[in-house]
């Protein structure tokens, strides 16, 4: 099954070994000489065979980007590592090494047929990343449990599978297990997956079937309720109302008072706190609403720049190529009456009109530029006017929270020191528990208790503020950044490319000149 340690020293994956290995497997003749003489660069090798080299660690290949298929068969690996950053591999042989446990595999999301035949591998596990996986030949292993088969059945492109000389198959059940559970098989053992088999397979594995789609399905609803509430948090952040849905400020505010459930415990507390938490809530949500409003309202602002911008980009385009098509039409009208008009009145012509074509050219980037300048202000003045709209509405329900915290204290502090009066004179009804006699000893230390709740509140409030207002405000400064750096960059770029057209037009300009 597997090689021998000492027989040979151990090999290891080298500078040279691997410099040997692709010019070895390169192009033969003339084809491989160039390519010798180039020099190799790791990084355009598709292909890489590196089987039978008694290799024991698998290193040095992170160089190898692009490699489609690598080949490792026929050596002593133990643990499968440093292939992560070949993430374009499609083909993978790891076969008849001395592989016990499957791992370091989950980067390789482009993989579609693996070989770990003829190893150790007792359990079929740590391959949730290869998600286009075809063909898996893990034949001649050491699996026992037909259970293994349930860990394949998510990977639904799985066509071939090559489970033979493992202790599972040996088991009468083994065809018609595998076949049941995986449904996208077509080829099992290198045999053709027959209908009629199928459907025995399903007859014999009903009730098991059944009772796993049962499963399946409510595994599907609990991610479909977790990507959905994963993109309505992802909504909430980009409209900078994250932490206001329903109780969410609220809860974090008495998360952070350690004597709110002494409080609570006080005669006549508890309604008052529950009013307060209604009202509390209803501008929480008034805020969120507002804030995913003008999320919307944002989107379709940057919806108007960018086809704005395509709009102008595109209609200057498409003057600046016709005038190019107008010079090259004369051009070649002045290539062609060489025979009549003399070659100085030619190249005089060429070059006027060059210069012509040069001027215009850069007239209609300058013309563009301004045009874009002028989208850009209307965009960044409507959108920073959208922004401050926002943050002033922030500023408002703010303001209302803490008058509710307001009054909520004041209300809370005259009914505490009732109660407390009352205690001290033996004259409640109720008994209280200890952990609020605690704060009852006097009033001072009743009132200073409520004090640092209260400003604990206080504190919640304003730092929600706070990162409302900074992420808004940096957000809206990145972007009109961004905005203005592309700009620049597509400026620069296209400035570039019409000073190398011209150049090129010269340098035709000499050559003709040369040649007379």
């Amino acid at each position: 099954m597997s090689h021998l340690y000492y027989t040979v020293e151990p090999g290891v994956i080298s500078e040279a070994l691997l410099h040997q290995c692709v010019q070895e497997q390169g192009p033969e003749g003339e084809a491989g000489r160039i390519a010798r003489s180039e020099g190799i660069d790791f990084r355009e090798v598709n292909t890489l065979r590196l089987d039978f080299k008694n290799i024991l660690r698998i290193e040095h290949l992170w160089q190898f980007r692009n490699l489609r298929r690598l080949q490792l068969d026929n050596n002593i690996i133990e643990c499968i590592n440093g292939l992560d950053q070949l993430v374009n591999l499609e083909w993978l042989d790891l076969s008849f090494n001395n592989i016990e446990d499957i791992s370091g595999l989950n980067a390789l999301v482009n993989l579609r047929d693996l070989s770990l035949a003829h190893n150790r591998i007792a359990k079929i596990q740590n391959l949730e990343g290869l998600t286009k996986l075809q063909t898996l030949s893990i034949a001649g292993n050491v699996i026992n449990e037909l259970e293994n088969i349930s860990y394949l059945r998510q990977f639904t492109q799985l066509q071939c599978l090559v489970l033979r000389e493992n202790p599972l198959a040996e088991d009468k059940r083994y065809p018609h297990y595998v076949i049941a559970y995986i449904p996208s098989l077509i080829y099992l053992d290198f045999r053709l997956v027959q209908e009629d088999s199928r459907q025995t397979a399903l007859a014999m594995f009903q009730d098991m079937m059944e009772e796993l789609a049962l499963v399946e399905r409510e595994q599907a609803r609990k991610r479909l309720e977790l990507t959905a509430a994963q993109q309505k948090e992802k909504t909430l952040k980009e409209a900078y109302v994250d932490g206001l849905a329903g109780m969410a400020l609220f809860d974090a505010m008495f998360e952070e008072d350690k004597d709110a459930q002494c409080f609570r415990l006080m005669p006549e507390i508890p309604v008052l706190l529950d009013s307060y938490a209604t009202k509390f809530e209803m501008v929480c949500e008034e805020l969120k609403d507002i804030g995913l409003r003008d999320l919307q309202r944002r989107s379709e602002e940057r919806v108007v720049l960018y086809a704005s911008h395509e709009e102008t980009c595109t209609a200057n385009q498409k003057v600046s190529v016709r005038k190019v098509q107008e010079f090259e039409e004369m051009k070649q009208k002045l290539k062609g009456s060489e025979s009549s008009t003399p070659s100085h009145e030619i190249i005089k012509q060429l070059k006027d009109a060059i210069d012509r074509l040069h001027h215009k050219l850069m007239q209609l980037e300058m013309l563009l530029v301004e045009q874009i300048e002028e989208v850009a202000k209307d965009f960044e003045r409507n959108y920073s006017e959208l922004v401050s709209t926002f943050l002033e509405n922030v500023q408002a329900h703010m303001t209302r929270l803490r008058d509710l915290e307001n009054a909520h204290h004041e209300t809370v502090l005259e009914k505490a020191q009732m109660i407390l009066e009352k205690f001290i004179k033996n004259q409640l009804d109720i008994e209280l528990p200890d952990e609020l006699r605690v704060l009852m000893v006097d009033k001072d230390t009743l009132v200073g208790a409520l004090n640092a709740a209260h400003d604990c509140h206080l504190l919640a409030i304003d730092n929600k503020e706070d990162s409302i207002v900074s992420r808004a405000k940096k957000d809206r400064d990145s972007l009109i950044e961004s905005i203005q750096n592309s700009e620049l960059k597509r400026n620069r770029q296209k400035i570039l490319e019409i000073e190398q057209y011209i150049e090129q037009q010269r340098g035709e300009e000499d050559e003709i000149d040369k040649q007379n």
